[in-house]
């Protein structure tokens, strides 16, 4: 079952705190679709948008080190001048990312089990990327800062080619709740 995009009638996980930074994928057939799912959430004009080919694939590959560093040295800002307590990484099917940095093992079809191996392959790069957000953030209040400056939430999301999105829970569960 997905998320509607507009309505924030049924949103199955807690509601945003405060101001939230997404992170998205270049892709430009999905950028218009991103406004209308962050305004189901309240999120009209209360979110930052970092965007990386490949969302959080993007941040954590290797091709390109620095990218890393980029990600969080945003973050950083973006919690001390903008109050961000989560982050929305916002996964999305077909991405050509996925192909680029991963090659052949990044390349999907359209068959149930292809969509379940995608839809795998982006909750394993989600939940990576949101494993290292929550360790850097317990590294910023064990280095002395202000712990519920740092206390930043993790939700990771994907998106089909029509706009319409599912929450991958972190509890690895394939539905979408």
């Amino acid at each position: 079952m997905e998320i509607h995009r507009t309505s924030s009638n049924f949103r199955p996980y807690p509601p945003p705190r405060k101001n939230v930074l997404l992170l998205s994928c270049m892709d430009l057939r999905l950028i218009d679709d991103l406004v209308p799912f962050m305004e189901g959430d309240n999120l009209t004009n209360r979110y930052d948008q970092l965007v990386f080919a490949g969302s959080a694939l993007g941040v954590i590959q290797q091709d390109h080190e620095s990218w890393y560093d980029v990600f969080f040295q945003h973050l950083d800002i973006a919690v001390q001048l903008h109050q961000i307590q989560d982050v929305y990484i916002m996964e999305h099917r077909d991405c050509g990312a996925y192909a680029k940095f991963l090659g052949q093992n990044g390349k999907y079809g359209d068959s149930p089990h292809e969509l379940k191996r995608e839809e795998k392959d982006h909750r394993k790069f989600a939940f990576q990327l949101h494993d290292e957000i929550a360790s850097h953030c317990a590294r910023k209040i064990a280095d002395g800062g202000d712990a519920e400056m740092w206390d930043v939430h993790v939700r990771c999301f994907l998106m089909d080619l029509r706009g319409s999105v599912i929450w991958l829970k972190d509890d690895g569960s394939d539905e979408a709740w």
